[in-house]
């Protein structure tokens, strides 16, 4: 699926780093883990949702 990919392209991009900036604000690295966390959360939510199907 290419959206899992592109999560988990996101997901390692986020967790991996440090500062980031975001439409104009920049995140700690705490911040970007809680994204990171969120994106696995969907990311598994929406692989769980393909497999019910």
């Amino acid at each position: 699926m290419d959206i899992s990919i592109e999560l988990e392209r996101i997901i390692a991009i986020y967790f991996n780093g440090h500062n980031y900036i975001v439409d104009g604000v920049e995140l700690s690295r705490e911040e970007s883990r809680l994204i990171a966390y969120s994106l696995i959360h969907t990311l598994q939510l929406m692989e769980m949702i393909v497999k019910g199907k």
